[in-house]
This record gives C-alpha cells, sequence and structure tokens, in this order.
C-alpha cells in the first residue's frame, strides 16, 4: 500500500514526530537542536537521492518528517507558553478585546473567541497579541457582535484544569486551539467600544454570511425542529436543538451531523460534482469545472463560519477535486493522506481534535473498506441495491471509528446500522437542498423558493424522525464501555491486519489478526480483573461540593453533600468517566444529613 501511497507513509511518520514531541524536554534551545537536525537530515536525503541509494533514502526522509513534526508542535507549545508569560509576569487592570466569532449560546451566557489587542498596565496600554474564550452573562443589556472591540475592566484568568482522574481536560482542550485565556463578564464589566471596520477581513465576512443564512433559514422553515437541525447542520450551531433531540441523534449514532465536519463537505462536494461533472468533457470545461467547485465549497465554507473543522474539509475536497482534474485520481488514500499533511503542517495541534481523527478515520474506512463489505452482497434491485450500498458505506465509516468511539464517549449505538442509511439518504438531499435554498432565497422567485423550501424541511423532518425510532427499541445503547490507549491499539492493528489479508490476499496476516485478538482479549481480561480486585479511595475537587469516593469491587460509594447527589451534570463531567474507567456497575450516594 505504502510503495503507492507515498503521502500515508510520509503523513504517518510527520504525526509520530508531533506525538513523541510530548516526551521531548522543552528548553530554551529544543527547537533551535530539532531545526539543526532536520537540515541535517535533509542534507542526507539528497545525498542519498541522488545517489540512488534508495534504501537509505527510505530511511532517512521519514526521519526527517519525524523531526519536522516534533519541530513544529515544540514551537506551537512554546507559542502557548509565551502567552501564558506575558500575562503572568505582568500587572493589568483591564485589557482591549476584540470579537473575532459568532455567539454561541450556552445555558445562562454567550461564548465567543476574541482577539486580546492591549492590556492597561502602570504605565499606561501595551501592545499584546493573544487569543482568549470569553463568557458574557446572557441578560446583559448590550450583546457583542463579530467585529465589537471590547474595553473589559479585570483580568484574564487561566482555563480550568482537570483535578479529578478521568476527567475531561478543558484546559489542555483550549491549548491545542491556541487558547490559554479565558474569561466570565457581567453588566458592568465591560463596555463596547466603536465598531472595527473589518469588512474585507475573511472571518468578518464569513460571521456576517453566517449570520443572514441563519436569518434566511428562520424566515423559510418555520418547524423549530427542522431549522435547529438545518442550523446545527449548516452553519455549525445547535443553540437552537432541543434537548430531546440531541438525545435522539445520541443514541441513534449519528449526533456526528451535527456537528459540521468532513462528511458535510464531502456530501456538497459530490451533488456538485455530480450535477456539474459533464463540465469535465471539454478542455476549457475542466478548469471551469474547477472553479465552480471550489467556489461553490468555499461559499458554503463561509456559510458556516469558517470553523477548523470546516477549513480542514474543505481544504481535503479541494485536494481531491484538483487532484480529479487532473488526473491524479488513481489513489484515494495517498489524496486524503497528502491533505492531512497539509493541515498538519498548518497547524500540528489538529493531530489532538477528537474531530479531525474521527472524520479521517471514517474517510479511511470509506476508501479501505467499503469495497469489500459492498462485495458481500450484490443484489439485482436497483433500490435494494442502493440501500446496500449506503449501509455498506456506514459500516466502513463505524468500523474504522469505533474503538476511537469507544475510547472518548463510552457508548456504542446498537442500532446505528439500521439508522444510518435513512440518515445518509435524507443528508445528502437536505444538505445542498439547504445550500439551494440559500441562493435563491435573494433571487425572490416565490414559486422556486416554495418548491425548495418544501424539499428542505420534508428532508429535515425526514430525518428527526428516522433518528428518533431506536429509542423504542430495546437495548438501544451500550453504555459504559472502557477501552485503554493499548486496547484501541491492538484493535486497530487487528483492522488493519484484516484488511490487508484481503487486499493482499496472504493468509498469514489472518493468522496475525488470530494472535491480536487473542493478545487483545488477554489483556482486556486481565486489565478488568486487576481493577475489579483493586479498591481505592478519591478526593474529588468539583466546585462548590465536597465529594469522597470509595471503590469497592463493582461498586462506587460517593459521600458528598445533599446537593451534589441531584447535580447530574456535575456527576457527569466530574465522576462518570473516572466511574466507567473503574468498571463500576452500582453507584450509591452516602449524604450528609
Amino acid at each position: 500500500m505504502l510503495p503507492r501511497s507515498p503521502f500515508v507513509g510520509i503523513v504517518l511518520s510527520y504525526m509520530t514526530g508531533i506525538l513523541l514531541s510530548e516526551i521531548i524536554p522543552a528548553f530554551n534551545w529544543t527547537a533551535a537542536l530539532l531545526i539543526s537536525l532536520a537540515g541535517f537530515l535533509v542534507i542526507l536525503c539528497f545525498v542519498f537521492y541522488f545517489k540512488n541509494l534508495k534504501t537509505a533514502f527510505g530511511i532517512t526522509f521519514p526521519l526527517f518528517m519525524v523531526v519536522v513534526g516534533a519541530y513544529t508542535m515544540q514551537t506551537f507549545e512554546q507559542s502557548n507558553d509565551a502567552n501564558i508569560a506575558t500575562l503572568t509576569v505582568t500587572k493589568y487592570s483591564a485589557y482591549e478585546a476584540e470579537i473575532r466569532s459568532l455567539p454561541e449560546k450556552r445555558t445562562k451566557t454567550l461564548r465567543y473567541e476574541a482577539h486580546i489587542s492591549r492590556i492597561k498596565t502602570d504605565r499606561g496600554w501595551v501592545k499584546v497579541n493573544l487569543k482568549a474564550l470569553i463568557n458574557i452573562a446572557q441578560d446583559v443589556s448590550s450583546i457583542p457582535e463579530p467585529g465589537n472591540t471590547l474595553i473589559v475592566h479585570g483580568t484574564l484568568e487561566r482555563p480550568m484544569e482537570a483535578g479529578n482522574p478521568m476527567q475531561f481536560d478543558y484546559r489542555q482542550y483550549l491549548r491545542n486551539k491556541g487558547i490559554v485565556w479565558t474569561d466570565y463578564l457581567t453588566e458592568h464589566s465591560f463596555q463596547i467600544a466603536s465598531h472595527a471596520n473589518h469588512s474585507f477581513v475573511l472571518s468578518q465576512w464569513s460571521n456576517g454570511i453566517s449570520k443572514w443564512a441563519a436569518a434566511v433559514f428562520r424566515k423559510n422553515v418555520e418547524d423549530d425542529e427542522a431549522y435547529g437541525l438545518i442550523k446545527a447542520m449548516l452553519l455549525g450551531r445547535r443553540d437552537d436543538l432541543q434537548s430531546d433531540q440531541i438525545s435522539d441523534y445520541t443514541t441513534s449514532g449519528t449526533v456526528h451531523i451535527l456537528s459540521v465536519s468532513g462528511m458535510h463537505v464531502a456530501i456538497i462536494f459530490l451533488v456538485i460534482s455530480y450535477a456539474f461533472g459533464w463540465m469535465k468533457r471539454w478542455r476549457i470545461g475542466k478548469i471551469a469545472y474547477l472553479s465552480l467547485i471550489i467556489g461553490l465549497l468555499g461559499f458554503y465554507a463561509m456559510v458556516t463560519g469558517l470553523p477548523p473543522s470546516v477549513q480542514r474539509a474543505t481544504l481535503m475536497c479541494i485536494v481531491f477535486v484538483i487532484a480529479e482534474v487532473f488526473g491524479r485520481k488513481q489513489n484515494a488514500m495517498n489524496t486524503l493522506a497528502f491533505s492531512a499533511l497539509l493541515i498538519l503542517m498548518l497547524d500540528p495541534a489538529a493531530l489532538y481534535d477528537v474531530g479531525f481523527q474521527l472524520s479521517y478515520l471514517a474517510m479511511s474506512g470509506i476508501f479501505l473498506l467499503y469495497e469489500p463489505l459492498n462485495s458481500i452482497f450484490n443484489p439485482e434491485n436497483k433500490v435494494l441495491k442502493f440501500v446496500w450500498q449506503i449501509t455498506a458505506l456506514s459500516f466502513a465509516a463505524q468500523l474504522a471509528t469505533f474503538p476511537l468511539s469507544l475510547f472518548y464517549f463510552h457508548q456504542f449505538p446498537s442500532y446505528f446500522w439500521l439508522v444510518n442509511p435513512f440518515v445518509i439518504g435524507f443528508t445528502n438531499v437536505l444538505l445542498p437542498a439547504a445550500l439551494v435554498l440559500l441562493l435563491v432565497a435573494p433571487l425572490h422567485i416565490f414559486w422556486l423558493q416554495v418548491i425548495v423550501n418544501k424539499v428542505v424541511w420534508l428532508s429535515a423532518y425526514m430525518t428527526n424522525i428516522a433518528v428518533s425510532v431506536p429509542k423504542s427499541l430495546p437495548g438501544y445503547l451500550l453504555e459504559d464501555l472502557n477501552l485503554d490507549k493499548l486496547e484501541v491499539v491492538l484493535l486497530y492493528a487487528m483492522l488493519f491486519a484484516i484488511w490487508y489479508a484481503y487486499h493482499s490476499r496472504a493468509f498469514q496476516y489472518v493468522k496475525c489478526s488470530y494472535l491480536l485478538a487473542i493478545i487483545f482479549s488477554t489483556y482486556s481480561v486481565s486489565q478488568s480483573i486487576k481493577i475489579r480486585l483493586s479498591d481505592q479511595m478519591v478526593v474529588h475537587h468539583v466546585p462548590k461540593h465536597e465529594v469522597v469516593s470509595f471503590k469497592q469491587g463493582k461498586s462506587l460509594y460517593i459521600v458528598s453533600d445533599k446537593a451534589f447527589e441531584k447535580d447530574l451534570d456535575a456527576y457527569d463531567f466530574y465522576i462518570k468517566n473516572y466511574a466507567t474507567s473503574q468498571e463500576v456497575a452500582e453507584t450509591m450516594f452516602v449524604t450528609a444529613p
């Protein structure tokens, strides 16, 4: 596989370097040492290449990519550390923040990404260059908009650090996005300065287009549930989704469609490609086709507000269409790896983003596993054949992502195979139809807008109906599933061995998969026995509560105040992952009188 897909090996080497940067000491001279080593290795690469020493070149070049990966991640982390140091050592009483994103509605606040440009010290205003996440109470009289500059009285704070075992590390999550400061603002803690003029800044254009798109959908789609789904899928904002909707999508295994990702961009790309593929028959038509695809994908990316997930997916699809137009589509995995390499070179921390991991694993699963699965059954009926193709596509993506999904989310939807074919079918209509709605709305052609409105509403309505079905079936969601990192690696190694046995028609790789299955089973059972036999006490750090847990066998006893027993959100955030990792079957609360 790798000789015909060189970028797969290159991007894997680069990713290895990013991961290894975690264990490389972060001294002031580390980056200089890494760049010097990279320079030395690239010289060796040139020497080995021109002397036709293929084996030596094949060893040296991956090492070069490992070093480059480690260097880019080290540089990214040094930038984060410098941002922390800037405000840690400086006393200031106020700061100036420019709002850079549309508001994300939370329960009681609005969340914005902001750029901190100045801080006020004893010597006056000092320029800085920082990113921050700002939460503003929803009851303030003046709601900021993208482009507004705020003068904030107070200081920024570090994000909350994970203080409990297995707790979600919110601080590290933001750090991977280049955000190391946060703040919470109330009515009298800030003032909105004059609106910044950013008419020609891409991010401001995008925010404006996204806000306009939300207004168009709200005007044309009266059903609240359909509107919430369309806004989530097209604009990447879940603030108008109802709680039971989110629950339905979670239990049906389709919650991923509520976040704008590579799948959404891929659907738009495939529909546009199918509709305008005839243009490629002419020589000049290829350039027109390429320009049209890039333009429409760019428009969709602007509509979403340009979140990182859409930037990555759009870049991936643009790489694919360029490869297709110029006759370089012979290996989809190679093109996929090339797009991943471009993304990681621009943002090495994207490797730690769950959306990035799942998107590329799903696409890899489709490219590698779809054909073997689809070949299992070949019905002659066209409708049945179409349904089976969608089912095989869903299975391929699910197989490639389920080990990582279990590791992160500890649950598995039992009926994904039943729901996904319908959801994929409906969303293949919903996404392009909603995009067409945005394009025809300014034309004010009544009959055309009515037709598109009906298609958008009906496809959204049917999607919502489809995902609500599993809850009425027994055992619709397997919960509290626990995998550690080694188990995830073993599962992926087993999947790869099975696929490679099919791909190479080599029986020894089937034996290898059996061996990996035995190792996985043995390790999993031994870990479960070890966990079951170990008892422990943990003092948990939960704001506004006092919590101590005692784990004994399969039971977890939680000694706390009465308020914590009723605070399900606090339990889910601070304790639940720990209970799952300890394979707890029964949780009992012991509260003070």
